[in-house]
């Protein structure tokens, strides 16, 4: 039977870079083909290969929830706690000292200080009707301590530890109050690490202004105050003790509080000073006003603003200089031109307008902020470091809460007349900042983003480490710098000195996930997971913090109450503290908790449960007797005793520096040290240099004699010699076959 075909027909499939565009008005049955393109048998391909990509992933999936199901089945061993003190039951803040020698806590009427190790009270300070819900403290020299403390009612105070007694430095706020009417409210008070200048967040209620004030602190006059007030103390004391008088001496409520704990609590109680009129007696040298910091103006505060001068010449005048980066706040737009470039949008984009996001508006006044003091570097070209302490601060960094750019201004900078104080350096970023940390010699500084990127800068250098993309689902919301010896180190064999430390830095991001980015100079920043994102509310983190002296170990505070001690690289839950059925951690969310000696001890304040009155069905209740409720109790934990930590609290490390820096003088001692120390090899290595040289020289003479006889053996040439004169193009002679 006879077929009939078509000439020029083909069969195949379309090639794959000319597809025919699908038209708008062709109806598709498959909702797939709409985004699909490919000609048939691909597009059958393409989806076999999606459905076994999806079935192996749901089977991932799977056994990955199947596997955190049963680790989360093992609960940790928990421990109890070693004593209970009920005397500091009623504790609303608590810290301890850098050394873990020394627990201040703040209670109610004042601050008690305790010993870490013995738990003896040691002195108190006393005053009604203040309630301390804010402690710091740093050391200002041997076995002296400043301590910044913040009540309830806004009020900051410094107090100084030294001799075992407190003694009362300044009130913040009476000097604030001098100049205004209206009693100012301090927020947030934080002083630089030696506790040469301080910072503090004031408001003032009546206008909701907020601004920040940064602080010089007399350190070293303070330090002589109270060294001469400890030795007058003395002699009248051993003039007592002379004279055979057994009656205690007084206690000053706001000056200096008993040194003895059975005193202190059997002692009458004294009539206290008001709050805000310190002893007169008590005088000490006062602090000195830096500068005054206003917050920058939001984004859309300054896309509306215009520059209100009346003419050109004074609207250049207010623009920024150029020399740094600007906030963007001075420039020359006038407010006539961004209110037609505002219609001109609206205009354009009207079909569009009904789609963009919706402003949230800010309901809380106070705008929180964060500084940090920071010691000379190259990154500020006006750093001056003080002669006197090579180590002090030069200049303050600080950013706002939902801003996007850090300043940095300089500490020995005179403010303009105009009062304005203006940045020597900012940094913009394209996300808002949420958290910042620095190493403790303050020459490594991180920036965390709310999208998820965390900046790194080396000031030593003035130059940035690098960028690394964290997490991309949640925002930075802490970072800690671990001890970098806690982390392995790349020494070199040669030069005989360390060049570069490398060290740890832990990073938690807003969904609980915890990360650690090895932060050595010359090494690529990548993060690494140490526990998932929570996914119940109950076990988000309401505090992460490495304890002090253990790098290894990681106090966690959890929202449903409980404390876990994790390891820090690893992730896992090593022991957990168990408080007494009566009681619960304080506001789990603000938990009162600090550790001690190095890591060996954890004081937790915990709050007595309400008891309810169970009800039996079925069953006649019998009259109980009323229990009175436990009092609140500052609850001691012995880490050093918990089994699952034994081989953490034993470990001895070495402490090295964040940043190492090798003068000249170092590597010259280096150098000559290891010559030194060659100096016994030398003789043998004289005796090995003096065998090899014979077999050197008998290879030359090999080499000398082989090359000898190579040339003998070479082909004699002899050459003609041509005389010719003066045969250039054009002379005689040119053309004959010599030339030719």
């Amino acid at each position: 039977m006879p077929v009939y075909l078509r000439k020029n027909v083909n069969f195949t499939p379309p090639s794959l870079d000319h597809i025919p565009v699908e038209q708008e008005d062709d109806y598709v049955q498959d909702p797939e083909q709409l985004k699909d393109h490919l000609p048939q048998p691909y597009r059958m391909l393409d989806k076999v290969l999606n459905k076994v990509f999806e079935d192996a992933w749901a089977i991932i999936e799977q056994r990955e929830n199947a596997a955190l199901e049963e680790a989360r089945r093992f609960k940790p061993p928990q421990f109890d706690y070693e004593e209970e003190i009920e005397v500091l039951g009623g504790a609303t803040s608590i810290t301890c000292s850098s050394d873990g020698k020394i627990v201040f806590v703040g209670l109610p009427n004042g601050i008690a200080v305790i010993d870490s190790v013995t738990r003896n009270r040691i002195c108190a300070w006393e005053e009604e009707k203040i309630e301390i819900i804010r402690l710091k403290t740093y050391p200002i020299a041997e076995s002296m301590y400043l301590i910044v403390s913040l009540d309830d009612m806004g009020l900051a105070r410094l107090h100084a530890f030294a001799g075992e007694r407190l003694f009362l430095l300044k009130l913040l706020n009476e000097a604030q109050e001098e100049k205004s009417s209206t009693r100012l409210l301090i927020h947030k008070c934080e002083a630089s690490a030696d506790g040469e200048y301080l910072g503090s967040l004031v408001e003032n209620p009546t206008s909701a202004e907020v601004w920040l004030e940064i602080y010089r602190l007399p350190r070293d006059e303070w330090v002589q105050e109270l060294e001469k007030r400890l030795a007058d103390a003395q002699k009248e004391l051993e003039k007592k003790d002379g004279k055979t008088v057994e009656e205690p001496p007084t206690p000053v409520a706001t000056e200096e509080g008993d040194g003895e704990s059975e005193q202190q609590e059997n002692q009458p109680e004294t009539t206290p000073h008001p709050s805000t009129h310190p002893d007169k007696a008590a005088k000490f040298t006062q602090i000195s006003l830096v500068m005054k910091l206003k917050p920058p103006s939001t984004p859309t505060a300054i896309e509306k603003r215009g520059n209100l001068a009346p003419s050109i010449h004074g609207a250049c005048q207010k623009v920024d200089s150029g020399d740094v980066i600007g906030t963007g706040q001075n420039h020359i737009l006038t407010t006539s031109h961004l209110e037609q470039r505002a219609e001109i949008f609206e205009n354009n984009y009207k079909h569009m307008l009904d789609y963009l996001p919706k402003e949230e508006k800010m309901i809380d006044l106070t705008r929180d902020v964060n500084f940090h003091f920071m010691t000379s570097g190259r990154l500020m070209h006006n750093s001056q470091e003080s002669p006197n302490h090579p180590g002090s601060p030069t200049n303050v960094a600080v950013w706002w809460q939902n801003s996007t750019h850090l300043y940095h201004y300089s500490l020995f900078k005179q403010p303009a007349k105009d009062g304005e104080m203006k940045p020597d350096l900012v940094w913009p970023f394209t996300s808002k900042i949420t958290a910042t940390t620095m190493s403790t010699d303050s020459n490594l500084f991180v920036i965390g983003l709310a999208s998820g990127n965390v900046v790194m800068w080396d000031r030593y250098l003035g130059m940035q480490r690098g960028v690394v993309s964290v997490t991309t689902k949640a925002a930075i919301q802490h970072m800690w710098f671990l001890d970098p010896s806690l982390c392995p180190q790349d020494i070199s064999n040669y030069p005989p000195y360390q060049t570069r430390t490398t060290a740890y830095l832990l990073v938690q991001s807003s969904d609980g996930a915890v990360f650690y980015i090895m932060v050595g100079a010359g090494l690529p920043l990548e993060s690494y997971y140490v526990s998932p994102p929570v996914d119940k509310e109950e076990n988000m983190f309401t505090q992460v913090e490495p304890i002090q002296g253990k790098p290894e170990l990681t106090m966690v505070v959890l929202k449903k109450g409980a404390i876990q001690i994790k390891h820090t690289l690893h992730g896992n839950v090593l022991c957990e503290t168990k408080l007494p059925p009566t009681h619960q951690v304080v506001t789990p969310w603000d938990p009162i908790i600090t550790t001690a000696c190095r890591g060996e001890r954890l004081f937790v304040r915990g709050e007595a449960k309400e008891q309810k009155p169970t009800e039996l069905e079925g069953e006649e209740q019998e009259p109980q007797p009323e229990v009175e409720s436990v009092a609140s109790m500052l609850f001691v934990f012995n880490l050093k005793e918990f089994s699952p930590l034994e081989e953490f609290m034993g470990a001895e490390r070495t402490p090295l520096p964040f940043t190492i820096h090798t003068t000249i003088d170092k590597r010259v001692d280096a150098l000559m040290t290891e010559r030194i120390a060659q100096q016994a090899l030398r003789k043998t290595r004289m005796q090995d240099r003096w065998g090899i040289m014979k077999e050197e020289i008998w290879a030359i003479l090999q080499y000398k004699d082989q090359a000898e006889k190579k040339a003998d053996q070479r082909p004699i040439y002899n050459y003609q010699t041509i005389y010719h004169y003066e045969q250039t193009p054009g002379s005689i002679g040119w053309g004959t076959a010599l030339f030719s």
